[in-house]
């Protein structure tokens, strides 16, 4: 095994986006009734920074140069600023493609979730079953009533990711160390 050091700059270029997606999902948090347009803007400007901190990752980090994850972390984060331009470009579609999004991934889980419990443990099923049934409660009321219910918790879900996304970030620009290598190889080697 080997530790490789992450760049200093690199360093508090994670630690700084952390905070900025912390700051901006307590201020989402603490003010909910600011205006949806306003925080999706805010979303996609964090997606866009989150993208290019991706590609700076798999672009210069030295413990993703062999790996397929440098071109994962290189495309992902295409795929972020893509998506972060396109939200700009349209906010209002895209409101209402994330909540009819999560609606029917709420409605999909609940239906998985009544399944798994029919062929659960008996101590387990009833709770099972009781989250599905309500997963598919509230994924009917998102969908029915996208705009009152729906835009609510999306933002409340943005930015609950926003702040977990900030501390594991902060975290691993704090730590800093990654480890790569393989002990195997080394040892094949010595005997």
């Amino acid at each position: 095994m080997q530790i490789v050091k992450t760049p200093a700059w690199l360093k508090v270029l994670q630690i700084g986006i952390g905070v900025i997606s912390i700051i901006l999902s307590g201020y989402v948090l603490v003010y909910p009734g600011v205006a949806l347009l306003t925080a999706v803007l805010i979303l996609s400007i964090v997606l866009l920074i989150v993208g290019i901190e991706r590609i700076a990752i798999g672009t210069f980090s030295s413990y993703h140069r062999n790996s397929s994850s440098r071109f994962s972390n290189i495309g992902l984060g295409a795929l972020a600023i893509a998506f972060s331009v396109l939200v700009l470009a349209y906010p209002l579609f895209s409101i209402l493609f994330l909540i009819y999004l999560g609606g029917f991934a709420l409605l999909f889980v609940g239906i998985a979730g009544i399944i798994q419990g029919i062929g659960g443990h008996l101590w387990s099923r009833a709770f099972i079953i009781g989250v599905g049934i309500l997963s598919i409660i509230i994924s009917a009321l998102v969908i029915a009533h996208p705009i009152s219910l729906g835009v609510r918790l999306l933002v409340v879900i943005m930015s609950l990711v926003l702040l977990i996304n900030g501390i594991q970030m902060i975290t691993i620009g704090t730590i800093g160390r990654r480890i790569s290598g393989t002990a195997i190889s080394k040892m094949n080697n010595t005997y």
